[in-house]
């Protein structure tokens, strides 16, 4: 079984979800902070946070990919494309919830450019009181001289 002429790096899809899960995770990180409270006792606690987002090229290459191609090439497969779509779609999730941001327009942008979402504005023209616009369309003669 071949990928693009080439044994397939993930010979399962069991195996390619626990490489996919494995990258998610690398983007988080476990920092220890310290606080001192009022009787002079230090407390530690481990805070875990985001330090990398979820791009498809960032899954691409910590799955050894060396293009966006071969990512696409195994969702094209059947015994992988829900794998692949799940990771997708999480990605997507990721920048819709990152929307509320006060800076959305990157996630924006990657939405419109990646997963399918547009714009949309619905313009109604009505004439007076509701009624139907009329249109009038009038024709002048061009001169020549």
């Amino acid at each position: 079984m071949a990928v693009s002429g080439k044994v397939k790096k993930y010979p399962t899809p069991e195996g390619l979800q626990k490489a996919i899960d494995d990258y998610f995770e690398s983007c988080w990180i476990d920092k220890v902070t310290e606080v001192t409270g009022k009787d002079g006792k230090c407390t530690m606690s481990t805070v875990r946070y985001q330090n990398r987002p979820y791009t498809v090229a960032g899954l691409c290459h910590y799955l050894g990919f060396v293009s966006r191609q071969s990512f696409q090439d195994y969702e094209k497969r059947a015994e992988f494309r829900d794998t692949i779509k799940r990771a997708r779609l999480k990605i997507e999730m990721y920048h819709e919830e990152e929307l509320c941001s006060k800076t959305p327009v990157g996630h924006i942008f990657w939405l419109k450019n990646n997963a399918g979402y547009r714009d949309k504005q619905d313009i109604e023209h009505t004439g007076a009181n509701g009624k139907d616009l009329a249109i009038k369309v009038t024709f002048v003669e061009a001169k020549h001289d």
